[in-house]
């Protein structure tokens, strides 16, 4: 084909047009995809081509939209017969070689293909010259170049954003992003961080698997971004997140983040323990109280419960140590009973005791309680003055006052110092101190188990959730029940002596009281 003939377009020619810009050109000059649409409109107009579609990209979209958008314009191209494209420029077309090759490609399949490249003045086609062919590939490497330079700041911007503290991309559900680009923060959703919390704790007590989770906390109200269900794997991969007691993984690095954490580390442990335990129950319309809470005293594997003749058994199928026996079954009913019985054995023998306990318990540790809330208010504080430092020493690395390899030295010093701070946090909340104020409601409670447990309107879950509460291990094995309280519970059974003894010395008191009050009866004042 000779030159002459391209430049001669015949009248009224299909073209497709691809306007493409980034969000960042359209906020600081204004430029618009619907200017450059107009811009490719006008030449199009200009050459007698009938534009047939638009095809609109902002690299604010995603690297997937965007490849997306570029093979379905191809497609419609193929599909349609239309030989023409027309593009502002080569960065607008393409930044790789891939895409690049695969232009040259579709070019010469087909002789009457063309790509008209407005503001770099080059129109390509099977024919095109040499010079501009090499026109075309030095634009494509200087594209390329763009792009992997781009990535390069994007990295090393995200690897910053992490040093200091703040998850680069989108957080998980429960928190929302503020402030402008490049200095964004993720905050606590208000209106879905109590559902989060309450999805912790749920699955923690161990009557949830992810998939009856989900059911549960869809008829609470929980909705994921899109205000659908949230799906077995999404509550999975939302309990697996460390994100929300207060860390964070980027690029296979753990991070100390300084957004405000929904739950504390124990809880998280709890739920991640029953997660690789696999010890969440497996519901269905035999769902019972005890399943999925039972282990194997030998290989640890969750006991298996069966009806026979009306009642629950159950045995540990998988053990290998079982096998080589005859497999021992226990009863449901028999394992309740001595659970109950363990849970009573917490429980003050009447109100008397109760009401020393309560007494006991306030003022044995009032001294314990100012001291944990004057530690939790010194490290708050300690962790505020960290935070304020860490923003001077930004601003001093921006300012030229300190070298980059002296700020990174300082910020790590910073950040071990934060997340040392932060498990002394975590450990004081987990001590005994907090059960110093619920020490009598968990008394209560026992008091009432077997009345809660054996109570016909109490449902599965509430009779599930007693159990949570009082053990945190059961196993069984050749028949013998083996049962760990949780550390509330424990420190109950432990306070019950000195208990005891702080009742014995007021008997003794009384007594005392008592015969030195002693008035014998008048022989007068009887005779009346």
């Amino acid at each position: 084909m000779k030159d002459n003939n391209m430049e001669k377009i015949t009248k009224m020619v299909k073209a497709v047009i691809f306007p493409r810009v980034s969000s960042k050109e359209q906020e600081e000059t204004g430029y618009s995809l619907d200017a450059q649409q107009e811009l490719l409109k006008n030449y199009s107009d200009k050459h007698s081509f009938e534009v047939a579609k638009a095809f609109r990209v902002s690299e604010s979209a995603s690297g997937k939209k965007q490849r997306s958008t570029f093979n379905e314009m191809m497609a419609y191209m193929d599909k349609n017969k239309i030989n023409i494209l027309v593009c502002e420029k080569v960065d607008r077309l393409t930044r790789n070689f891939k895409d690049a090759i695969f232009i040259d490609e579709w070019l010469d399949k087909n002789e009457n293909r063309q790509i008209h490249l407005v503001k770099d003045g080059i129109v390509l086609h099977k024919y095109s010259k040499s010079q501009e062919k090499l026109n075309w590939g030095i634009r494509i490497l200087f594209a390329k170049n763009y792009t992997d330079n781009l990535s390069e700041e994007v990295k090393k911007g995200q690897k910053q954003k992490s040093k200091e503290g703040w998850l680069p991309t989108k957080p998980p559900l429960g928190y929302r992003t503020i402030g402008e680009k490049g200095h964004k923060v993720h905050v606590v959703d208000e209106k879905v961080a109590p559902y989060i919390k309450k999805m912790f704790d749920l699955y923690a007590t161990g009557n949830y698997s992810t998939d009856s989770l989900g059911d549960k906390m869809y008829k609470l109200g929980l909705r994921s971004r899109g205000g659908f269900r949230v799906v077995k794997s999404k509550i999975h991969k939302l309990l697996s997140d460390p994100f929300y007691y207060g860390m964070f993984v980027w690029k296979g690095e753990v991070y100390q983040g300084k957004h405000e954490p929904l739950i504390d580390k124990d809880l998280f442990g709890q739920v991640r323990e029953k997660m690789t335990r696999g010890s969440a129950p497996y519901h269905n319309k035999h769902f019972k109280e005890l399943r999925g809470k039972i282990f194997c005293g030998n290989c640890g594997k969750t006991v298996t419960w069966e009806k026979q003749k009306g009642s629950w058994y159950g045995a540990c199928k998988q053990c290998k140590a079982q096998l080589a026996d005859k497999r021992q079954y226990i009863k449901q009913e028999n394992v309740e009973n001595y659970l109950l019985d363990l849970i009573i054995a917490t429980a003050p023998k009447n109100e008397r005791i109760l009401a020393v306990l309560n007494k006991a318990l306030k003022e044995s540790h009032s001294e314990e309680i100012i001291y944990h809330e004057t530690q939790v208010q010194s490290i708050n504080n300690s962790l505020t003055r960290i935070q304020q430092r860490k923003k001077v020493l930004y601003d001093d690395r921006l300012d030229g006052r300190i070298s980059p390899s002296e700020y990174d030295q300082k910020i790590e010093e910073f950040r071990q110092e934060e997340t040392d701070l932060i498990n002394s946090l975590s450990k004081l909340k987990s001590d005994n101190t907090e059960y110093y104020r619920v020490g009598i409601a968990l008394h209560e409670l026992a008091l009432r188990a077997r009345e809660i447990y054996l109570s016909k309107k109490a449902t599965v879950e509430e009779r599930r959730l007693l159990l949570s509460y009082s053990f945190s291990n059961v196993s069984v094995l050749r028949g013998d029940i083996r049962a760990e309280y949780t550390k509330a519970f424990q420190f109950l059974i432990d306070w019950m002596p000195k208990v005891n003894e702080t009742l014995e010395l007021t008997k003794d008191v009384e007594n005392k009281q008592q015969k030195s009050t002693f008035v014998p009866s008048c022989p007068i004042l009887l005779r009346g």
